[in-house]
């Protein structure tokens, strides 16, 4: 029986973590320079205003207040951020029909809330995030939803009259 000659290349497998170690660093890069450059603005095009201003405001100028109810920790927000309030035609219909206002929950991040927060959470039964409540400048609710349904289910509760 005639014996094999197995021969092994180590220069080889000695390439193989420097391909690694390449790609690794190409991946991280490639992470970076995606970070610098967004898809869209930074910011909401939105006007949201402070809760202390936003009943005085609705008012004054007879339109509802739009709560957008979120936690930064919560992933349907930022598809809502993104999807909603910084499309141009969206934002331009929420700040012509409402005083909107973002209500961010800090509970899990800092153990509480601030004590407005909490009164408005306690007040429309939020529960989960995101919840949308569109309320009457005395405070009533006009509509509500939780969850982000999408875009054209959003869009047709922005346009929905009051």
């Amino acid at each position: 029986m005639a014996r094999t000659k197995l021969t092994f290349d180590r220069t080889k497998q000695r390439a193989l973590p420097i391909w690694l170690l390449i790609l690794a660093v190409l991946l991280i890069v490639a992470r970076i320079v995606s970070k610098q450059y967004p898809e869209k603005a930074e910011h909401d095009l939105v006007r949201w205003m402070p809760i202390s201003q936003a009943i005085g405001i609705a008012r004054q100028t007879h339109r509802p207040v739009f709560y957008e109810f979120s936690a930064a920790w919560c992933g349907p927000c930022k598809t809502l951020e993104r999807e909603v309030f910084m499309d141009e035609d969206l934002a331009k219909r929420i700040n012509d029909r409402f005083v909107a206002v973002k209500v961010i929950d800090t509970q899990q991040e800092e153990g509480r809330n601030w004590p407005d927060v909490q009164a408005l959470m306690d007040r429309y039964g939020v529960k989960g995030f995101p919840t949308i409540v569109i309320a009457g400048p005395d405070g009533s609710v006009l509509d509500r939803v939780f969850g982000y349904p999408g875009v054209d289910k959003m869009a047709a509760m922005i346009d929905r009259p009051r």
